[in-house]
C-alpha cells in the first residue's frame, strides 16, 4: 500500500482524467487549520477551490494551454487530523511519492504550516518561492513552536535561507523583520514591488542557480479587495494581475505548488475563483515547463 492510499481519502471533484495521458498535475487537499490565529475555516478551502475550478474556463490564453484537453488527477484530501505533527508527517510521505512519480503536485490548503512538510520532501535543488503578506518567522505563537505563524522560522532553522525567496511581505512584528535580516532571507517586499519597475527580474535573478521551483501562495498576499476570504487579511496587497505577472515570468520546472489560507466562511465567492485561476495557471506553467516549451 502506498502512502497516497494510506493517508488520502479519495473524493475527487476535478475530473479531467484521460487514461492514455500522463497527468499534468496530481492534486490533493490538506483540510487542516488547527493552528489558525484569527479567522479559522481554511480546512474548508480545498473543496471550495475545487468547486470553483469546475465552474471557470480552464483554457489559458496567456499560456495557450487548454487543460481540458490534458489530464489532471485529483487524489482527494488528506485524512482529517488536528495534530500538526501528524499532518506534516502525512503530507511529507505523500509528496515524496509524488516527486518519485515525476509529476507536478499541487496542494490545496488548509493553513500555511503544510508548506513545512511539502518543501522538506522535495529535492534540495528546488527553490522555494513564497508569496505571503506575513513573514511567519515568529519563534512561537500562542505557545506553539510549529504553526502557520512560525513555519518559516522552523524551516530556515532546518535548511537555511539560500533556496528561499519571499515575495509580497508587508505584515510582521519588528522582531520578525530583524530575524529576516539576520538570517539573510531574500525578500521582495511590497515596498520594493511598488518602487522598482521590474521587480520580476529580482525573482528571475534569484532563480538562476536552481533547476526546479516550488511555489507557495498564501492568498493573503493579495489585497483583500481581490481575496477577502483569508484567515489573516492585510490591506495594501498585490493585485491578481501582479501576482500572475510574477508567475508568468517563471521559466524553471515547477515541481510542486500550494495554495493556502483560503477561508470560505469569509468569502463572497471571489477568493475561490481567484484560487482556482491561480491553480489553473500553475498547472499550465507546469505543463509547459515539463514539455520544454518555455525558454
Amino acid at each position: 500500500m502506498s502512502y497516497k492510499d494510506l493517508f488520502l481519502t479519495p473524493e475527487p471533484l476535478i475530473t479531467f482524467v484521460k487514461e492514455d495521458i500522463k497527468p499534468v498535475a496530481n492534486i490533493f487537499g490538506v483540510p487542516f487549520d488547527a493552528t489558525s490565529t484569527f479567522r479559522p475555516g481554511s480546512r474548508f478551502g480545498p473543496n471550495a477551490i475545487r468547486q470553483a475550478y469546475m465552474n471557470i474556463e480552464i483554457y489559458s490564453p496567456f499560456l495557450d494551454v487548454d487543460l481540458e484537453s490534458l489530464s489532471i488527477l485529483d487524489l482527494g484530501n488528506l485524512k482529517l487530523t488536528s495534530n500538526v505533527d501528524e499532518m506534516i508527517y502525512s503530507v511529507g510521505k505523500v509528496v515524496v511519492e509524488m516527486v518519485r512519480d515525476e509529476v507536478t503536485f499541487g496542494v490545496l490548503g488548509g493553513e500555511h504550516t503544510l508548506t513545512f512538510g511539502t518543501y522538506l520532501s522535495v529535492p534540495r535543488s528546488t527553490a522555494l518561492i513564497i508569496f505571503d503578506a506575513h513573514l511567519d518567522l515568529r519563534d512561537e505563537f500562542a505557545g506553539l513552536k510549529l504553526s502557520h505563524a512560525t513555519f518559516l522560522r522552523r524551516l530556515t532553522e532546518r535548511i537555511g535561507t539560500d533556496s528561499i525567496i519571499h515575495i509580497g511581505s508587508r505584515a510582521a512584528s519588528s522582531g520578525e523583520w530583524k530575524v529576516a535580516d539576520k538570517i539573510g532571507l531574500s525578500l521582495i517586499s511590497i515596498q520594493t514591488i511598488y518602487t522598482i519597475a521590474n521587480s520580476g527580474k529580482l525573482l528571475s535573478d534569484f532563480l538562476n542557480d536552481f533547476e526546479n521551483v516550488y511555489v507557495s501562495i498564501d492568498l493573503d498576499v493579495l489585497d483583500p479587495s481581490f481575496a477577502p476570504g483569508v484567515g489573516n487579511p492585510e490591506p495594501d496587497g498585490l493585485s491578481v494581475h501582479k501576482l500572475l505577472e510574477f508567475l508568468y515570468s517563471l521559466k524553471k520546472r515547477i515541481i510542486g505548488f500550494d495554495i493556502v489560507e483560503f477561508t470560505p466562511l469569509y468569502d463572497n465567492g471571489t477568493t475561490a475563483v481567484v484560487a482556482a485561476k491561480l491553480m489553473n495557471e500553475l498547472m499550465g506553467l507546469s505543463y509547459l515547463s515539463q514539455s520544454n516549451k518555455r525558454s
